[in-house]
This record gives structure tokens, sequence and C-alpha cells, in this order.
């Protein structure tokens, strides 16, 4: 949890919520549409080997919010409504790209059938009798196909209108888990100014007494009878936000509460000292 200003003398202004900028937005969309068809192609080819019901589509979402976490961070895009309308425009390319593969494949397939059979017709036809297979003369009229034809789910065929309401079902999940990945990581401290995300710059685990003596210069509560404690310290690429100090401490009772301050060049300076005079003791 953030440590109020209010309520601690040593605190100073969190960082601001990213602002928006238009290069970026630009580059942000178009990159989630080609991360999002490249993950619908690897979910198509993955799927003839292994896609459970329910399962696949939790873990195609996974894989989804943990890439596009990746291209946040390496792009540093930090807008958050620019975040999500990404995330969600790749969830939108990713369920109906892993369709639209299935029906451009099924097409080309269909396509080399009926030259086939074409040609076979053209050197026997009297072996060869009825019309030759026509592809489908649009994706929706393949989707039509699909459900009329049936989806099996477990051991139950859905078919029609329930057939569609699986393939909803499954966009549904995969939206859910992309947005369990990319929604907490879009929340995280980003610079404006620098246009980066906060990073850990120094962290690392300190004995009870180090502990105490970084709470008490940051104005940070101190539990009672902590076993052992974390640290770690956050800033921007270009140093020219305030600094995070974040503790967290491990009870013996198995409880880790923690709590965070952002903290001015002046008292970032003194938690620094404190930490190096802690390593040469040790």
């Amino acid at each position: 949890m953030d440590t109020e200003g209010e309520t601690n003398p040593a605190a100073v202004i969190p960082p601001a919520a990213a602002e928006f900028h238009w290069g970026r937005f630009a580059l942000w969309l178009p990159a989630c549409c080609v991360q999002g068809a490249v993950l619908a192609w690897a979910a198509v080819v993955v799927q003839e080997y292994f896609a459970p019901w329910l399962i696949f589509p939790l873990l195609v979402g996974v894989v989804l919010g943990a890439t596009g976490v990746g291209l946040m961070r390496l792009g540093q895009i930090g807008h958050r409504p620019t975040v999500l309308l990404g995330s969600i425009l790749a969830v939108l390319t990713t369920v109906v790209g892993q369709h639209y593969i299935s029906y451009c494949t099924a097409r080309d397939v269909a396509q080399e059938e009926s030259e086939t059979f074409r040609l076979a017709r053209q050197l026997q036809p009297e072996l060869l009798e009825g019309a030759a297979p026509m592809p489908a003369e649009g994706f929706l009229q393949f989707m039509r196909w699909q459900a009329a034809r049936g989806r099996p789910v477990g051991g139950y065929i859905a078919q029609g209108p329930v057939a569609w309401l699986t393939w909803g079902l499954d966009g549904l999940l995969v939206l859910a888990a992309a947005g369990a990945v990319a929604v907490p990581a879009s929340r995280q401290p980003y610079c404006s100014r620098c246009r980066s995300w906060f990073r850990a710059t120094r962290s690392g685990r300190i004995d009870p007494q180090a502990a105490r003596r970084l709470a008490s210069a940051a104005g940070l509560p101190i539990p009672d009878e902590p076993a052992q404690a974390r640290y770690r310290l956050v800033a921007c690429h270009g140093g020219c936000g305030p600094t995070g100090f974040e503790l967290c401490w491990e009870h013996r009772r198995g409880k880790t509460p923690s709590a965070r301050i952002w903290l001015d060049v002046e008292r970032r300076n003194q938690i620094v000292e404190t930490l190096d005079k802690n390593m040469n003791r040790q």
C-alpha cells in the first residue's frame, strides 16, 4: 500500500497517470494487431495437438496478456486507456484470427481437392460421378458450415446456436485471462517526462534491525517482531521523478505486510546511505 503524504512528512506526491501520446498510440494499435495475428496462428497450430475446452482459451489469454505486457514495456506505452484499447484489439484479432486461419486452410484444401477432381475427371470421366468439392464462398458461410457441422465439446457435439455460444465463451475467457495479466501491469507507475516505466533499481533482503532503521528513516510503520524484510527501490529511466521505496515484512507466522512511499532526492539519498552502511557491516 502507499503511504500518504498527509500522514507521513517524508512522502512526496506519487507519479501522475501517464499522458496520451499520438505517436505511441499510432504504433501501439498496429503492434497489437500483429501480436494477435501471430498468436492466432500459433493457437491454430497448437490446438491440433492440445486444446482442452475452457483451459485452452485461458492459456491463450495468459500468453496474450504476457506478450502484451512485454510489448508495452518494450515500447514504453504508459497511457492506460491506450494500453487497454490495444489489449482488447489484440484479443479480438486473436479470437477472430483463429477462425479466419481455419477458414483459409479449409478454403485452400477445398480448392486443391476441386482441382484434383477436375483433372481426374478429364482423364477418366467414367469413374467419377457428382460434383467437385466447392470451397466456402466467404468467411461467414464457412462459420455457418462449422456451426451446422458441430463442434466437439468434451463428449458433446455443440451445433448451431450452441456452437456459436461456445465460441463466444472462448472469446470471453481469452479476454478475462489477458485482462488479468495486462490490467495490473498497466497500473504500475509511469513517468510521462522521460516516457518510461518505473523499474527496480535496487532490491534485496535485509535483517530486522536494518529494516527498522530504514522504516524509521522513511516514516513507514514497523510491525511487532518481524523475522526478516525485503526492500525495493523503483525509479524511472531518466531519474526525473520521485523514487519509490517499498518495504515488505516477513513474519514468522507467514504474513507479509508491505508498504510503499515516494521519496524526494534528499530522502532517497538517506535510504541509499543506510543500505550501503548495512551492506558494509555484513
